[in-house]
């Protein structure tokens, strides 16, 4: 069984025959206890002639450091290709260098700011939990960093394009020249399949099947008013037609509004509520996998959001005086959102509809 140092210099080996295969003219090479990339085509410092080899210093001979290596290599030759390569970029960094840590909160203030809607629940799920903790936490950021962290991702997947989104803004806070679009992939809302949202009068006639007042209410919560499943038991009326939900996402309270507002005068939104136990560390997970059970006990069929997805698809079929942002806006989500995925899943039935009502001026 070998050393770790044999290891160290076994994926050395390889990584060097790749970079030869791929006419890179850059070698990985084992220090004492350093990696450094060798080349001797990068433009000359001053006084420098032509050809010479340098050696740019690469920190620690550790696994997850050599992990970089071959992006580092790759990025480097590009940016000599490319006429971006400077000498200011690769100098030795000091020891008061900030890490990846120290600029990840940094950077949270600074987007919590911009962007008020984002709490820290959301910051630390959305940003740190699914991008930012992937990095090395306690190495400088740098370019060939975020690529290496974008490529371990699948492609054409929501996943790389959240990386390559989120690193994208990250590096533009910190300075550095990365553009990480030619990697995101075709993963996108376009992509999205339409489904088969339920008709009013299926939702009409599932709100009777529902012999329990209390899972009735809920049911109604989230058809009438666009919830997400597990906002349904955060849920406040403030009048007869409006009603104030803690966002599942951001954790903080947002306005939303019952379409059909008939059904906030026919049904019932207040009441004694079903009991049930979610755990703290899973809260939104488990009441909506509770509330689908029920459901589906009752009859009710379809995937977990198709209630709320027919509640934004309600408004852009039979409301179309009420703008996307609005809408959007008491949906919980962006306008882009809105448009992009809801105005694909209006099916012929639901578009004649729309010709009928805006075009023609007849109401159905």
């Amino acid at each position: 069984m070998g050393t770790a140092d044999d290891k160290i210099k076994a994926k050395i080996a390889a990584i060097n025959e790749r970079l030869k295969a791929a006419n890179v003219p850059v070698r990985l090479r084992l220090g004492v206890k350093s990696l450094f990339l060798r080349c001797s085509k990068l433009p000359p410092k001053s006084g420098d002639d032509l050809g010479k080899r340098y050696d740019l210093p690469q920190g620690k001979a550790s696994a997850s450091n050599l992990a970089l290596m071959e992006a580092k290599a790759h990025q480097l030759w590009q940016s000599v290709l490319t006429g971006r390569f400077s000498w200011d970029e690769h100098s030795t960094p000091s020891r008061s260098a900030e890490t990846v840590a120290q600029w990840v909160n940094k950077f949270e203030k600074h987007h919590r700011t911009d962007s008020p809607d984002c709490s820290e629940r959301t910051f630390n799920k959305y940003w740190r939990g699914e991008v930012f903790d992937r990095l090395p936490q306690d190495v400088r950021p740098s370019s060939a960093l975020f690529l290496s962290a974008v490529l371990k991702t699948p492609e054409n997947t929501r996943q790389r394009r959240q990386t390559c989104q989120k690193l994208t803004k990250l590096a533009d806070y910190i300075g550095l020249d990365i553009d990480l679009k030619p990697h995101q992939g075709s993963y996108g809302k376009r992509l999205t399949k339409p489904r088969d949202l339920p008709s009013d009068e299926q939702i009409e006639q599932w709100y009777k099947q529902i012999k329990s007042d209390p899972w009735r209410i809920i049911f109604a919560r989230i058809v009438a008013f666009g919830l997400r499943p597990s906002e349904s038991f955060d849920f406040e009326l403030v009048d007869q037609y409006t009603a104030i939900v803690i966002d599942a996402k951001s954790g903080e309270p947002r306005e939303t509004k019952a379409f059909h507002p008939r059904w906030a005068e026919q049904w019932q939104f207040e009441g004694q509520l079903p009991k049930i136990s979610p755990r703290p560390e899973n809260k939104h997970q488990d009441t909506s996998w509770r509330i689908a059970n029920r459901f589906r006990a009752w009859g009710i069929t379809g995937e977990r959001y198709d209630l709320r997805h027919a509640w934004c698809v309600r408004i852009i079929v039979n409301y179309p005086d009420i703008s996307d942002s609005i809408a959007a806006r008491w949906a919980g989500h962006s306008p882009e959102v809105h448009a992009a995925i809801y105005s694909r899943w209006i099916n012929k039935q639901q578009q004649d509809k729309v010709y009928r009502n805006s075009a023609l001026k007849i109401d159905d």
